[in-house]
């Protein structure tokens, strides 16, 4: 596929497109190691780009919001480093793009994700969020209050 020939548009990846849904199952998290928490699968005929927007030379900030929060089922969150990033079909290659402690963009995040610029992954591969806490648990995928708002920028 010519790169030059794909249009881009902006794309806010939520948990149920990240696999932790009602019906997905818990996850182990031990402290001192990253674990995969949630993954998004590209879909064929696109590559996708970590990220949306950007800050432009005018000062103009396009950049969108990314948000992450994890959630016990009683209103505790976990916190501990998030990792975001690109692998390969068979996640033998893995690319971290983004690496923020969970209390920066938990509920009231202001940190931005703007598009990681020449970093793309195409059809088959993976966006992946690691999480390495500050106290093993087991996060309960299904759990309505964990939020993931990650933006991303799709080309196809």
């Amino acid at each position: 596929m010519n790169r030059a020939q794909l249009r881009p548009f902006t794309r806010v990846l939520n948990r149920e497109d990240l696999n932790m849904g009602v019906a997905d199952t818990d996850v182990t998290v031990t402290n001192g190691s990253y674990t995969k928490i949630a993954y998004y699968q590209v879909p064929a005929q696109q590559q996708i780009a970590i990220g949306a927007g950007l800050t432009s030379t005018g000062g103009l900030d396009t950049r969108e919001y990314v948000q992450i929060t994890l959630d016990d089922g009683n209103s505790v969150t976990y916190h501990g480093k998030i990792r975001i990033a690109y692998t390969n079909a068979n996640e033998t290659n893995i690319q971290v793009v983004k690496e923020e402690r969970s209390d920066n963009i938990s509920t009231a995040s202001t940190v931005k994700l703007g598009e990681t610029q020449n970093l793309r992954v195409g059809e088959d591969s993976y966006i992946v969020i690691y999480f390495n806490p500050d106290t093993s648990s087991v996060i309960d995928c299904s759990n309505t209050n964990n939020k993931i708002l990650l933006p991303v920028t799709v080309y196809q």
